[in-house]
């Protein structure tokens, strides 16, 4: 497959960040003096962080608004990011290729912008891509094609050209709703969904040297 443009997942993906959203929703409910519901992260992972804080204000009747949730969730967000956000091995080796063969790449994700932003100048690799789209901007979560269609759009490669790299079980169903080919890359927060990643996309890695 030529490819000429690539969509890049944030976290689990591009980043070993998925742990630090396990917990932040759980970690700003505890910060209320309440107790966060089992599985919290599993019932809001494919939310935008408006939905996530619309959930959570009805679902915990926290007396404020919603955006001054999303200043609380994204405060412990950036906190645990800029202490330890980490990328995973090998990406700013195949990130260096794809550039040297003028591969158009860009970021979508659930993260807040500026957020994602920081963390991305942090590493090192901000350059690298032309544009952060967030489901926000776009109007719905993951699961949804249209952060996918946008994100295109917006690259302007031929389709049959582009890739999206993605982590998430929700996300790829997205992804290949929106008729794109799908690279899963393993990450061990959805092994519980492995079988069923590996038959969704086109191609399943378990570490980003598989693509140099």
């Amino acid at each position: 497959m030529n490819i000429s443009g690539a969509i890049f997942d944030l976290d689990g993906t591009l980043l070993d960040t998925t742990e630090i959203w396990e917990g932040v929703a759980a970690r700003y409910i505890t910060s209320l003096r309440k107790t966060p519901e089992p599985g919290l992260r599993e019932k809001t992972k494919a939310m935008t962080l408006p939905m996530l804080c619309s959930y959570l204000k009805d679902e915990y009747r926290i007396a404020t608004t919603e955006s001054k949730i999303a200043k609380g969730f994204n405060t412990i967000l950036r906190e645990d990011y800029l202490e330890s956000a980490d990328i995973k091995q090998y990406v700013p080796i195949l990130l260096e290729k794809f550039k040297q063969k003028g591969v158009a790449m860009c970021i979508t994700t659930s993260t807040d912008k500026a957020i994602a932003n920081e963390i991305l100048v942090r590493l090192g690799i901000r350059d690298y891509f032309t544009f952060i789209m967030t489901c926000e901007e776009a109007g719905g979560d993951k699961e949804s094609p249209k952060v996918f269609l946008d994100a295109h759009k917006k690259l302007g490669t031929p389709k049959d050209e582009t890739i999206v790299v993605e982590d998430g079980l929700l996300a790829i169903r997205g992804a290949k709703e929106a008729d794109f080919y799908v690279i899963a890359v393993a990450d061990k927060n959805e092994e519980q969904n492995k079988a069923e990643i590996q038959e969704l996309s086109d191609r399943y890695i378990e570490s980003f040297e598989e693509l140099l």
